[in-house]
């Protein structure tokens, strides 16, 4: 069954790719108006004159191997008669019944093409509608089960205030606007081709037979809507409302009708792309759903980029989780920092208020020409603390009286041996912090929280409670690192996708691999903390 599935969604890859040769930015009208084929669904395509949209509905009925089509060129003197077909004279004169000739017009057309669609009067908009909504013609005392697949509909303009077009309009599902060819290449390439657009683009082995389209409407019934699909749809809507609220002077409604139809949509893209379950991905596919005119489509286009970014595989969540994390990361190596930094004592003289910091139960060593040294340990992650050392500072010794001078200074410069470089002294900056705590500066001039080598502090975080907050916390990061590759794992599984512009999929993509590189930050710096931990815990057991 998986290896049919993925067989399908390659062929409609390729009968889309048949479909757009040749034909130059235009790849999305192809993509929807397949899909809305394959579902039986309305397209209503908006653009500029001479734009290719009688093209693109042409080509589609290409798509098909049985079934007819039907296009018109509507204006506002169009009768039911030349879309629906003539009375039958014979009909009435003999037996008196009103009844048309449908054969070769609409009614009988399985790809339905209307030009300029809103210059049709009341009598055609109304009989279309019911045809539309009951794929079903009146013919006099007779119903007949219209075979259209795919009714395209398109125009230059939009509906106007006029409510008697509205019914129709919200009956086109997907909308798609198409511009003039903006790149140079593509430009020169159309000017200069001489291939006949209009010809038959699709091979034979790619044409959809009657049977086949029936087998897949029955099974597109089949895909599921997963609950956590749910969820996106109906973050989406709230988005949605969200931009609808910021900006009240624009005419957006999504009817009820549209969001049903919609989620039908979403699995027939679902299972289009070889797969029996709606997907994130898939949702995007409502970017051309929801749209109503061009200033909102622009807020469509916003809340699908912010949905593509941030929601639809979960996102938003894991990056709140990240920083959640650090948050944990920087809370335990505050805990390690309140440990171990020794206390300074505030004085009051004459010359003010000054500060004396507590050694009495740091360990001193003397040193011949010096005096008494103190072992500072640095508690957080650091550059080099001096230029011409390109090293990291596991620990600095410095004269206790020097040090204790620049602490009631309020700071200043001290001469110091870093790591085991005992025979020079580098120039060390010394400061208090906001707490006046002693702190060091590295060469980036970052306050580096330090502690004073002695007994350890019992009377504070012992070393066990600080490892198990780290193992606690090393937990919660290994299941936030699951549940990304699991939502990217998901992602992969559905692209490329064959009726989704890359530039959303570009735009999940682009959000996860920024997680990704998150992620690897937050263990960088997990393991900097870890390495930091045993080299204070090597100079504690050391002593």
């Amino acid at each position: 069954m998986y290896d049919e599935q993925q067989r399908l969604a390659i062929r409609v890859s390729r009968l889309v790719q048949a479909l757009s040769s040749g034909v130059l930015e235009r790849d999305r009208a192809f993509k929807l108006c397949l899909l809305a084929a394959l579902t039986g669904e309305s397209v209503f395509l908006l653009g500029p004159p001479g734009i290719g949209k009688s093209l693109v509905a042409r080509r589609i009925m290409h798509a098909f191997e049985e079934g007819g089509a039907f296009e018109y060129l509507m204006n506002r003197f169009s009768t039911p008669e030349e879309l629906f077909g003539p009375l039958s004279i014979q009909a009435l004169k003999d037996e008196g019944r009103y009844e048309r000739l449908t054969e070769g017009y609409l009614p009988e057309a399985s790809v339905v093409f209307l030009d300029e669609i809103w210059k049709a009067g009341p009598a055609i908009l109304n009989t279309l509608l019911t045809v539309v909504n009951e794929k079903v013609y009146r013919n006099g005392n007779q119903t007949l089960k219209v075979p259209m697949r795919l009714l395209i509909t398109a125009s230059n303009e939009l509906p106007d205030g006029d409510s008697s077009l509205e019914p129709l309009y919200d009956r086109m599902l997907l909308r798609v606007y198409a511009d003039k060819v903006s790149q140079k290449q593509n430009f020169k390439q159309m000017v200069s081709d001489s291939t006949d657009m209009y010809a038959d683009p699709v091979p034979a082995e790619l044409k959809i037979t009657e049977a086949e389209y029936a087998d897949w409407q029955q099974a597109v019934k089949e895909v599921s809507l997963p609950d956590s699909c749910f969820e996106k749809i109906y973050q989406l809507k709230r988005l949605v409302e969200t931009r609808q609220e910021e900006h009240p002077e624009l005419d957006l409604y999504i009817s009820d009708r549209r969001w049903k139809k919609s989620v039908a949509l979403l699995r027939a893209s679902a299972f289009f792309n070889g797969r029996m379950a709606v997907s994130p991905t898939d949702i995007l596919v409502l970017r051309n759903c929801l749209w109503r005119d061009l200033p909102t489509r622009e807020l469509i286009q916003t809340a699908m980029s912010e949905y593509a970014r941030e929601v639809a595989y979960d996102q938003r969540e894991i990056r709140q989780q990240l920083l959640f994390l650090h948050g944990e990361l920087e809370r335990v190596a505050l805990l390690r920092v309140d440990a171990l930094t020794p206390r300074t004592v505030k004085t009051n003289g004459l010359r003010g208020e000054r500060y004396e910091l507590d050694l009495n139960e740091a360990s001193l060593s003397e040193r011949p020409g010096v005096g008494e040294m103190v072992t500072l340990l640095p508690l957080t992650m650091q550059t080099p603390m001096h230029l011409e050392l390109d090293e990291p500072a596991q620990q600095v010794r410095m004269a206790a009286n020097e040090v204790q001078k620049a602490v009631a200074h309020g700071g200043g410069i001290v001469p110091g041996f870093i790591n085991d470089h005992d025979k020079q002294a580098y120039p060390i900056r010394l400061g208090l912090d906001a707490e006046h705590r002693l702190v060091l500066k590295d060469v980036a001039n970052r306050e580096i929280a330090v502690g004073a080598l002695g007994p350890w502090p019992a009377s504070r975080l012992t070393r066990q409670e600080w490892l198990d907050e780290l193992v606690q916390i090393t937990g919660q990061v290994g299941q936030l690192e699951r549940q990304l590759a699991e939502q990217r794992a998901l992602f992969i599984r559905t692209v490329p996708h064959n009726f989704i512009d890359t530039d959303l999929t570009d735009m999940v993509t682009e959000s996860l691999d920024q997680l990704a590189e998150q992620m690897v930050a937050l263990r960088q710096s997990m393991s900097d903390g870890e390495t930091l931990w045993q080299t204070i815990q090597v100079a504690y057991d050391s002593q």
